[in-house]
């Protein structure tokens, strides 16, 4: 049954066509789009669902177009801007005359889908028998138009496609070809939904217009204007990229307190999947949402965000308020840019919190969690608090980690996190590295390289790096409790390594019985690391903090610590911290192992050197005794490596314990 809802992801389900699989069985193309498409080859008729007309999308640029049906233009046009909009916040520079006539010839043609952080990727995958093309054959190319007459939403497209989009490059040229398919589409399509809902169709005069906060526009040119060396081509509408930094003020004195943490994952994902919101967010982590919203006037970012607000949030925004076609990613950068140069278009950059004020009448009680409000008493156990109606509730959501509270002995509070500026700035390291070190950008001008890379915006490849990142973080969940120890027995179990929070992958308690528990967990993370991100295994984005101490240790301490990762590993064991890079800790696992006796004594010697004189400079005389570097040249091998002797020495205390008890 044919569908009459219109699907702008649908416009470039072309890509996913083997176009010379099907010219060499004799089914002629003239591309990725088949408004052109001869259906006579296929014994079939040309498709006629409004999501068939998204196919025009590349060559519709204005409304007066008669190539379609006037009832579809306004979603052509729109597809059309959305479009334009995603590669534009998520690609690059499109290059000199030369870089493109090289381009359209396909010279810059490469194999598959390039990841920034993962560069096997796509070989893998064509190892496994998967395949980016899900229609070679003249009967798979029928039923992609059969389909398009027939998909009834965008879910329905990347269910069933979903593994051949994510194997597709957008653009497969290089250096464009590191942006999926799949991203690309969701970007797409969410931009398209956005624009579509704030703004109107007007027919007037026999003229059709799309109208969005009183600027008419019958042009994609009109409404979007052009980049950013065009001074005189101003577009109209005006929308914004927000950053949303997630925080909370409460700080954790109690085990129900964690269930800040249950909340603000709840409240993050209801704002990204009610329907009513969920296209304004283009991707989101669990302290972390990217927006793309209308201006001011149209659409208030303090009410948008109010349950955030109710619920004692803290949103540190980052904001970018500019013309369509200047609209990107990488805000700061085009900020001076554009500032730089002589042009009365418009862009701005704001800094803006988002949050309840404080109370501002003055109470004898304030609420002892969140220090924002009027706090009633409270007691429990003998101890008397105070707590607003907010705090009191998320007390009141019951006791996570209910087991913990039974523990004796030690136990340590792990946090994974995703820093996203990190990312941002290791994405763009990797891509110039990329646009340098490719075969194919080999013979491309220096000039046309730098270009490439000064433009480059990082969004759509964050997007995809996030998907990867939440696989890792329930892969890495499953691989805990597969651990086992010396004798082939389960190392942890789901009593022995919680996880208080559902869904909430990135923190996790377990108990400590010997330093080789800690050493498992954060092997079972970098082997991780090095599977998902072997590109980012230096300056690593994802960090994992670990903090180690008697069960009785505040919770707020934790926190704070984990909260404060400075290295990709961060281990606190009061009053010591252990502060690593993958290579350094991989070279110390290898290197300092608990079978060599000798090695051990005189670790255990620089120990308590370090102890009693507290120099790094008296450790290191001692390691370059002439006997001792006979003896024991693996630790003047770790030094010139670039360890300090405190790194070694808190690596040996961590890993020499047997076993630590209650």
């Amino acid at each position: 049954m044919k569908s009459e809802v219109f699907i702008s992801e649908l416009h470039d389900i072309g890509k996913l066509a083997d176009v010379k699989a099907l010219k060499d069985l004799g089914i002629k193309l003239s591309g990725q789009t088949f408004q052109n498409f001869d259906f006579s080859q296929l014994n079939i008729s040309t498709p006629s669902s409004p999501s068939w007309y998204g196919q025009y999308s590349n060559e519709i640029g204005s409304l007066t177009s008669t190539r379609i049906p006037e009832h579809y233009l306004p979603d052509v046009l729109l597809t059309s801007m959305a479009d334009e909009l995603s590669s534009a916040i998520s690609r690059t520079w499109s290059g000199s005359k030369k870089f493109k006539e090289r381009k359209e010839k396909d010279e810059l043609v490469a194999k598959g889908l390039y990841v920034l952080w993962n560069p096997s990727f796509y070989d893998k995958e064509e190892e496994r028998g998967n395949y980016w093309a899900a229609f070679r054959t003249p009967d798979e190319l029928r039923k992609m138009f059969e389909f398009i007459d027939e998909c009834k939403n965008p879910t329905d497209f990347f269910e069933r496609f979903g593994k051949n989009l994510k194997l597709t490059a957008e653009d497969k040229s290089v250096p464009f070809n590191v942006v999926d398919l799949f991203t690309h589409l969701e970007l797409t399509g969410k931009i398209y939904r956005i624009l579509k809902k704030h703004s109107r169709v007007i027919k007037e005069d026999d003229k059709l217009y799309l109208e969005y906060l009183n600027k008419r526009v019958q042009t994609k040119n009109e409404a979007t204007g052009g980049r950013i060396d065009q001074p005189n081509q101003r577009g109209k509408w005006i929308f914004r990229l927000i950053f949303c930094y997630v925080r909370f003020p409460q700080s954790f004195s109690r085990l129900q307190d964690l269930n800040i943490l249950k909340e603000r994952v709840k409240i993050i994902r209801a704002f990204s999947e009610n329907e009513n919101t969920r296209d304004y967010v283009l991707f989101f982590t669990d302290d972390f949402m990217c927006l793309f919203v209308p201006r001011e006037e149209e659409a208030k970012i303090h009410e948008m965000l109010e349950q955030f607000r109710e619920d004692r949030f803290i949103i540190d925004c980052e904001e970018m308020e500019a013309e369509l076609s200047l609209l990107t990613s990488s805000m700061k950068n085009a900020y001076c840019k554009f500032h730089n140069s002589s042009t009365s278009r418009y862009l701005k950059l704001y800094e803006k919190r988002v949050s309840m004020e404080p109370s501002p009448e003055l109470h004898p009680n304030i609420c002892d969690s969140c220090q924002m409000e009027h706090g009633e008493e409270a007691r429990k156990e003998q101890v008397r608090e105070y707590l607003c109606n907010t705090c009191k509730r998320i007390r009141d959501m019951g006791e996570p980690a209910r087991e913990y509270a039974e523990w004796k002995g030690k136990a340590a509070w792990m946090k994974i996190a995703l820093d996203q500026k990190c990312l941002s700035d290791r994405i763009d390291a990797l891509f110039k590295e990329y646009v340098d070190n490719s075969r194919v950008m080999q013979s491309v001008d220096v000039n046309d390289k730098n270009k490439l890379k000064e433009s480059f915006r990082p969004l759509a490849v964050q997007m995809a790096f996030v998907k990867d990142y939440e696989q890792l973080l329930r892969e890495f969940k499953d691989k805990i409790y597969e651990i086992e120890d010396a004798e082939g027995n389960q190392f942890f179990t789901k009593e022995t390594f919680l996880y208080p929070i559902d869904d909430y992958n990135e923190f996790g308690i377990f108990k400590v019985y010997s330093g080789e528990a800690i050493l498992k967990v954060i092997d079972t993370f970098t082997n991780l690391l090095e599977e998902y991100f072997p590109k980012c295994v230096d300056n690593s984005p994802i960090k994992l903090a670990i903090s180690v101490a008697h069960v009785k240790y505040p919770y707020q301490e934790h926190w704070r610590f984990l909260s404060e990762p400075k290295e990709t590993i961060d281990i606190q064991s009061s009053p010591a911290e252990l502060i690593l890079n993958v290579k350094q800790y991989k070279t110390l696992r290898e290197k300092i192992g608990k079978e060599n006796v000798k090695l051990s004594h005189f670790l255990h010697r620089l120990a308590d050197i370090k102890e009693k004189t507290d120099s790094d400079m008296t450790v290191r005389i001692e390691v370059y005794d002439k006997d001792n570097r006979k003896k024991f040249p693996v630790i003047l091998e770790l030094l010139e490596e670039g360890l300090t002797p405190k790194q070694i020495l808190e690596y040996y205390n961590l890993a020499r314990e047997e076993e630590i008890h209650e």
